[in-house]
């Protein structure tokens, strides 16, 4: 026999358009353009309907509007399935830009509509002459063009679609299996024979009726009942949808996607018992809750049923590079918080399908927070090398272990693109059997995830794939059995099966995005706000900590909880990342100006509260150090309209110093600063008539730091125009094409004083501008790059080089509570592939005995080869925001030539004086019960940070958090200020309480291991 697949698909064909009976095309509709909430909304607005005949246009990119029309039940629908289908004219376009819609039935809210959801159920069983009010809350998209709005009614003949199922799901999976394979053969027998007894010469007559009856009875009995059974292989299938927080739209329409989104998946879960949905990021909860309160109510009921899945671990989905270390323990304590006290879960996971790479520092970071469990699926888009496992062990920095699961795909050839994005997966025959061909531990585990059901606007999982899982859960031969699962049972029976198992593989070190390499960078003036606001609030944290203490000023924790939240808000993966249209950046713009502004007068307030109980015998300067080591700095400040500019030194940690002020008046000092040399005691250094150091000459060693014959803080422009994604990639043929900034409009010494000096240096390139003042210190081994661009190009990736004379096959880049190793050099794919990685606070090349460490105050992506330590400064994409870093760039980075590696050196001390400034305020002489110099807290070894003092979240107990930076074990003491009635070591969400310490008088000691994180609780007197 010939065709029989074939011939069974044009059945299948006609069934699936004879589902719908006599359709009915609404005529007319009213109209009224705008945003409404609700229909009520719409009846008190005074702006009057328009009428709309069903082939008039609406819409438009970002438009809204309110549709209505009432439709009465006719005699010919008496007592049947009667739906609601729209049609936009853009059916075959992308979920996320097509016309949205809310639907209302007499006034309640129904579902959402959109391009993969277009049928609504007005009644299982219609009365004549019943009325409905369909209301439609419209959105355009993000589409120029203007829509249609076809409202067609249809009795739904159910028998026909469950046969038209029956059938489908099947014939979906023969497809995908050999010709010659049994179970293929067999299975198309037994679709011939119920489309055989399909008597389709008169549709919708008895005859047709009793054979649709009678094909549905055979399959339920003879091929689901009988030949089907469960042959151990299972895909665990939970639906999701992900919304980006924001990114080819703003904040306020992701509020409106959550709505009609969790609509619909509601509404699915009424007409599907079986149906379980999970969703991540409290922040769209937050969003639903305080815009439809009514909808957030059914979330929760279906959460307490164990329907819906509230898990993700995060407040948002955040980018993992970009965000410090402080930063990723607050989205799991405000993420974890949120679905802990809203609905009374604990979150396991951590579940970050779209994010651009994942740190070393995670998995201790998620141990310590009771997340036992990762998930992820991004990284199976890398570039060049394919990662080996899908479930396995990760181990970070500190050795710390979670148990990975990688979401699989489909690897069949000829599959339209959809297929490949894992994280908005399907339930159907390709998706099921791929993501169980291409899961590559097979021999340890016989179940894979999907996460199924459309994103960002796409609405979820849709009728089609619920109704595949019902036929797939039976164990249709040749393809995994379907099971509706949540994530947690996935990983939990994992972890019960494989997490102890001698043979599950085990990953070391960050899992490395070898592609977005972009995002380091794209939307400079983000990474800045978001760096200057991680060190802002955590200032406000100490001092308002110390405040309370001293002052009894109150701790401000509501103000400090907003702040933190709209920081890690600003963290999601298309945000920081700079990715998301201009649109997003005005409105981050907005928040952190916002949030900058309220942390630094809660900053001051604490500050003056200190301030005014500090005993002070004359006018001084009181020097406030918010790192947790002493330090020196200059200090430069008016006083009286006098400018003063002072070495302050030993700087207590955490604490403050008052200077009287006829006391620091500096000496005279040796400095060059000309505008071709600089020199103090540290470094004699040339530059050339392009203002590039052309020697840099170490003193103190009498060592030349740079490779012969090259020049250093070269500012190079690239060519920037990657292949595929403009904001997010840089491709590696990026430095075929490179020009030197070198067209020099003024050199001038600005600054020759005994502490400093400092060279002005303008260039222009193209159409911009770049100005750095170059300083060198009497006291500081730095050199410091100050640097303005007002910067007007597009696609054109700048950089900073430093080509350096040193040997070293690794460098060391800071990342969030550590550091890691990466190499220098292009051995193989997996070196090649790192041509650009993420640093922090700095970046560091050392031999043995000398080093160079590349520091600065905003900036993420580098390259270190071959002795060319380079840090990028700007990329300036123009998709999908055209005017991307097309604005004004504040920002230092500098050069910290040391002896001895960059541990003997000390250059985390230096990465954090760099971006952690000190605070100064004036005072006259007072009285107060506080010492004229004071450490609040301090450490005692030099290589544990301590990154936190603040109070605790739920009580008014001090947190301190230290993290150990290199890789040494260590004994350790902290010395309070002030008398500790108990201390105990708590995890980072601060609710486990592990053990607690010896105290006495305001010293305790404790034992850290390399580049372990501890987390303090004190309970003072």
């Amino acid at each position: 026999m010939f065709f029989r697949a074939e011939r069974i698909e044009r059945i299948l064909k006609e069934l699936r358009e004879l589902k719908y009976v006599d359709t009915t095309t609404i005529e007319q509709l009213k109209m009224k353009e705008g945003l409404y909430h609700k229909p009520v909304e719409v009846d008190e607005c005074s702006t009057p309907w328009v009428d709309f005949f069903k082939n008039d246009r609406w819409g438009g990119k970002d438009q809204s509007c309110w549709f209505r029309f009432v439709f009465e039940i006719p005699e010919n629908y008496s007592g049947k399935t009667v739906v609601h289908r729209i049609q936009t004219g853009h059916e075959d376009g992308w979920d996320a830009s097509n016309p949205q819609f809310l639907i209302f039935k007499n006034g309640t809210l129904v579902q959402g509509l959109d391009v993969n959801h277009r049928e609504t159920l007005l009644s299982e069983k219609a009365q004549i002459g019943e009325k409905y009010v369909i209301d439609l809350q419209a959105y355009g998209g993000m589409i120029e063009e203007l829509s249609e709005c076809k409202n067609l009614i249809s009795v739904l003949d159910t028998k026909v679609e469950q046969l038209y199922y029956d059938i489908h799901v099947p014939l979906e999976v023969v497809k995908l299996l050999p010709k010659e394979d049994k179970e293929r053969i067999d299975t198309i027998g037994y679709l011939e024979k119920a489309i055989n007894l399909l008597d389709l010469r008169k549709p919708y007559s008895k005859e047709f009726n009793e054979s649709v009856e009678e094909a549905i009875a055979y399959l339920t009995e003879e091929f689901y009942g009988q030949f089907c059974e469960d042959r151990g292989i299972v895909a665990k299938c939970v639906g999701h949808t992900h919304i980006d927080v924001a990114w080819l739209w703003d904040l306020a329409q992701t509020r409106q996607k959550v709505q009609r989104s969790f609509a619909t998946v509601l509404e699915l879960m009424k007409q599907y018992p079986e149906y379980i949905f999970m969703s991540s990021q409290p922040q769209l909860y937050q969003f639903l809750k305080e815009e439809r309160p009514e909808l957030y109510a059914a979330v929760k009921k279906s959460i307490e049923e164990g329907r819906w899945e509230p898990e993700g671990g995060m407040w948002v989905e955040a980018d993992c590079n970009l965000s410090s270390g402080e930063s990723l323990v607050r989205q799991i304590i405000h993420g974890k918080r949120f679905f802990r006290e809203e609905f009374g879960v604990e979150n396991k996971i951590l579940w970050l399908p779209d994010v651009f790479g994942y740190s070393a520092a995670l998995p201790q970071i998620l141990k310590k927070s009771g997340i036992d469990y990762f998930m992820t699926t991004k990284i199976s888009w890398n570039e060049y090398n394919k990662l080996p496992y899908d479930s396995f062990k990760w181990a970070g920095l500190d050795g710390s272990e979670v148990l990975t699961h990688f979401i699989t795909t489909a690897n069949f050839d000829n599959l339209p693109e959809r297929y490949f994005t894992t994280y908005n997966g399907f339930i159907d025959a390709p998706s099921v059997k791929g993501a169980w061909e291409r899961y590559q531990q097979k021999d340890l585990h016989d179940e894979v995830l999907i996460s199924f059901g459309y994103g960002d606007g796409g609405g979820g999982p849709t009728k089609e794939m619920l109704e595949t899982a019902r036929r797939l859960e039976k164990g249709i031969p040749g393809i995994p059995v379907v099971q509706m699962s949540t994530a947690t049972e996935y990983f939990e029976t994992l972890d019960e099966r494989v997490g102890n198992s001698p043979r599950l593989p085990k990953w070391v070190g960050e899992l490395y995005f070898e592609y977005h390499r972009g995002t380091l960078t794209s939307m400079a003036r983000n990474k800045r706000y978001n760096r200057k606001s991680e060190f802002l609030y955590e200032d406000v944290e100490w001092l308002s900590t110390i405040g309370n203490l001293v002052e009894g000023i109150d701790y401000p924790k509501a103000d400090i909880q907003e702040g933190w939240e709209i920081i890690c808000l600003n963290q999601f993966h298309d945000i920081i990342p700079g990715s998301s249209i201009k649109k997003v950046y005005e409105d981050s713009k907005e928040q952190y100006e916002m949030i900058i502004e309220k942390g630094k007068k809660l900053k001051q307030k604490a500050m003056d509260a200190i301030t005014s109980n500090i005993e002070i015998d004359e006018k001084s300067v009181v020097v406030y150090n918010p790192t947790s080591f002493n330090r020196n700095e200059i200090i430069d400040l008016d006083i009286d309209g006098e400018r003063i500019t002072f070495y302050a030194d030993n700087i207590p940690a955490k604490g403050y110093k008052a200077f009287p002020i006829k006391d620091i008046q500096p000496k005279e000092s040796e400095m060059v600063v000309t505008t071709s040399h600089l020199e103090n005691k540290f470094f004699d250094i040339q530059l050339d008539e392009n203002a590039n150091i052309t020697s840099l000459y170490d003193k103190r060693v009498q060592r030349q730091v740079l490779k012969e014959g090259y020049r250093a803080n070269v500012i190079q422009a690239f060519e920037d125009k990657p292949i595929h994604y403009d904001a997010w990639d840089i491709n590696i043929y990026y430095q075929e094409k490179m020009w030197e900034v070198n067209d020099v409009e003024s050199i001038k010494v600005v600054e020759e004083g005994p502490l400093k000096g400092t060279l002005e240096i303008k260039k222009t390139f193209v159409d911009s501008t770049i100005t750095q003042l170059m300083t060198i210190y009497r006291d500081i081994d730095r050199i410091d790059f100050e640097t303005t661009v007002d910067w007007k190009e597009k696609q054109v990736l700048l950089k900073a080089a430093f080509p350096v004379d040193i040997h070293a096959e690794k460098a060391t880049y800071d990342i969030q509570f550590g550091n890691v190793e990466r190499p220098t050099h292009w051995n193989t794919s997996w070196d090649t592939a790192k041509f650009e990685v993420c640093g922090h606070k700095w970046a560091d090349l050392s031999e043995d005995a000398y080093g160079v460490s590349l520091l600065n105050d905003c900036k993420y992506g580098h390259d270190i080869k071959d002795g060319v330590m380079r840090l990028t400064l700007l990329k300036s994409a123009t998709s999908p925001n055209e005017d991307a870093d097309r604005e004004v760039h504040h920002f230092t980075y500098s050069i910290y030539p040391h002896t001895g590696n960059w541990k003997k050196a000390k250059t985390v001390e230096m990465g954090y004086r760099l971006n952690c400034p000190v605070y100064t305020t004036v005072i006259d002489k007072q009285e107060g019960d506080l010492p004229k110099e004071l450490s609040f807290v301090s450490i005692d070894q030099e290589n544990v940070i301590m990154e936190v003092v603040k109070q605790a979240e739920e009580s008014n107990e001090v947190i301190l958090r230290v993290y150990e930076c290199y890789n040494r074990r260590t004994k350790a003491k902290i010395n309070f200020f002030k008398e500790i009635k108990a201390v105990y070591e708590c995890d980072l969400e601060e609710r486990h309480e592990m053990n607690e310490l010896v105290v006495k008088s305001g010293v305790f000691e404790f034992d850290i291991k390399p580049y372990e994180i501890k987390t303090f609780k004190l309970n003072i007197m």
